[in-house]
């Protein structure tokens, strides 16, 4: 069942607003390109400068981070003295890039480093007195964590009765009392409303780490880990603003001409055949983090750590076979999951929570399975299923719920326990989950006083097709990287009229529609539209502007979000 959505139309800039965008080619012309801009914040000549421009030369101080000096010095007296350093990652494509990193940024300085992923679902997150024990049998005297780390307090405080110490590199909210690291390297224990405060991604932080080992070690600028620290960013869907954009969009530019066989080789099988050009957010999103993400969504993250870790070109094309392998059998299993979720909610249900049992699948599924719905409805989602008499958990929110805040209110009773205000986790005993499930709902009640009845689809502006022109779609790709804080434009036509419109995919699934536009012909792609009921007139459509090269050719076309009989003359 399709669930209506509301599409709104962002307020305009004031009257009389204006930038200079003459730098930019004077195909640039009229109020839409202001317009799209003041939407993401930028407001005077300065901001369009700082939009437009940022590049190598504006990374900042990695010292400028709590604790780097301190993790910084460890690190570099445990490479020289020859120490086996251990890092400790995730299996996300955060904590994978992050390890990653860290991993070349040691070896390139002649030091030893071992790395340990946990398995998802015997091991879940964080450290664990079983990873140190291990680290141990390798002889391992100092840890490096990687995206984790900020709450384990037994852990670390384990490691360091059997004489290992341990940097932590995180970005997550610490919820309990201060760990005994040797440095906690994490920009949310920095001075609120710092100058230079960002919020980085957990391979962000990591790459910062590499900045500052490399600069004491008097290397170049570590160019060619970029592009694993702006995956593990766009992954993680930290605000693509400050460093964090000009990060993302050099590691793009990078990964375009990488000569790490890894990532060369995702890419190759990640594209559809015949398409080329530099790799954007969206590609990464869609079809490079999936395939990084499955094998850590079946349990193993191994396969995805070995290909951001190799020289090897034989090699990496092999594990990227092996991914693209798990990637079609994560998607079966979440079509079957979420056929299996389908039967215990409906959407026109008042209930504020979406709550649906999963057991049987994997726990990777359910993340995604709760994102799915909380997209759907507009609502919180949980996924959840019952192990050894608990209910472990997967938590998906829209801006009805702060989850972090909420969860915390019980955080005593959980085993375990973390995420952020849209994202979060937790294991509890299966008899305390009902109670937890109603708190929630009070708590998601609460946030939707006020809020849109059904899902909404904001968009910048109206447009006629007409008015679109190659500039327009030109201006669009310069504004990339999009990602969280810097939104895709969004665009709303209304009476569009169609010249052609067909189904395409498995069992018609997505719709392809031609339009007129003044005796121009725009191509149009709506994926899982496939079902709509259109009539024979015109259209109102809501869509982004799509920009692809395929076989060296650049093709334009409109990317449908929404579509419906115009009920406009």
């Amino acid at each position: 069942m399709t669930l209506d959505r509301k599409w709104e139309i962002t307020e305009p800039p004031p009257l009389g607003f204006r930038l200079d965008l003459g730098f930019l080619g004077s195909g640039v012309r009229g109020p839409l390109p202001a317009r799209l801009l003041w939407n993401r914040g930028v407001r005077n000549d300065s901001d369009v400068a700082e939009y437009f421009s940022s590049g190598l030369e504006d990374f900042l101080d990695p010292l400028s981070l709590p604790d780097m000096a301190i993790a910084v010095d460890r690190i570099y007296s445990a490479i020289k003295n020859g120490e086996t350093i251990g890092v400790f990652g995730d299996f996300d494509v955060d904590g994978l890039t992050g390890t990653a990193i860290v991993l070349r940024i040691v070896k390139s300085m002649g030091g030893k480093a071992v790395p340990y992923i946990p398995n998802r679902e015997t091991d879940g997150h964080g450290l664990s007195h079983q990873a140190i024990d291990s680290f141990a049998g390798a002889g391992v005297t100092l840890i490096t964590t990687v995206d984790t780390g900020s709450t384990a307090v037994d852990e670390i405080a384990y490691g360091n009765t059997i004489g290992i110490d341990t940097v932590v590199t995180d970005h997550h909210l610490i919820e309990t009392e201060r760990p005994a690291a040797v440095a906690i390297v994490n920009p949310h224990l920095g001075e609120e409303g710092a100058k230079e405060s960002v919020d980085y991604s957990g391979a962000g932080v990591a790459f910062k780490l590499a900045q500052a080992l490399a600069e004491a070690a008097g290397n170049e600028f570590p160019e060619n880990l970029l592009p694993l620290a702006a995956l593990g960013t766009i992954a993680d869907i930290v605000p693509l603003v400050s460093e964090n954009r000009t990060l993302v969009r050099e590691g793009l530019r990078v990964l375009g001409q990488t000569d790490l066989p890894g990532l060369r080789a995702l890419l190759d099988i990640s594209r559809s055949p015949g398409a080329s050009g530099r790799p954007t957010a969206e590609l990464i999103s869609f079809y490079v983090a999936p395939r990084l993400n499955a094998p850590g969504r079946m349990g193993d993250a191994e396969p995805s750590l070995q290909i951001l870790s190799t020289d090897d070109v034989s090699e990496a094309r092999a594990l990227a076979d092996r991914l693209d392998a798990d990637n079609t059998k994560r998607r079966s299993l979440s079509e079957k999951a979420w056929e299996h979720a389908a039967t215990q909610y409906d959407v026109q249900s008042d209930d504020p929570l979406v709550a649906v049992n999963c057991d049987g699948f994997p726990m990777g599924i359910l993340g995604p399975l709760a994102g799915r719905l909380s997209e759907l409805t507009g609502k919180p989602a949980i996924a959840y299923q019952f192990v050894n008499g608990f209910a472990r958990a997967s938590c998906r929110s829209s801006t009805v719920l702060d989850l972090h805040a909420t969860l915390s209110l019980h955080a005593n009773k959980f085993e375990r326990f973390g995420g952020h205000a849209r994202a979060a986790g937790f294991s509890i005993d299966k008899e305390l989950l009902g109670q937890l499930l109603e708190d929630i709902r009070k708590h998601a009640a609460w946030g939707a006083l006020g809020a849109p009845s059904v899902p909404t689809l904001h968009a910048d502006a109206e447009i006629r097709l007409e008015d679109l022109t190659v500039s327009t779609w030109n201006f669009v790709a310069a504004m990339e990287p999009f990602g969280e804080a810097n939104r895709e434009p969004v665009l709303i036509t209304y009476g569009a009229v169609p010249i052609d419109v067909r189904t395409v995919g498995v069992d018609g699934k997505h719709l392809k529609i031609s339009f007129d536009a003044d005796g121009r012909r725009i191509e149009s792609i709506g994926f899982g539209l496939g079902n709509r009921e259109l009539g024979s007139g015109p259209v109102d459509i809501i869509y982004q502007l799509r920009t692809e090269v395929w076989r060296g050719k650049t093709r334009h076309q409109l990317g449908l979000r929404d579509i419906r009989p115009s009920n406009k003359s």
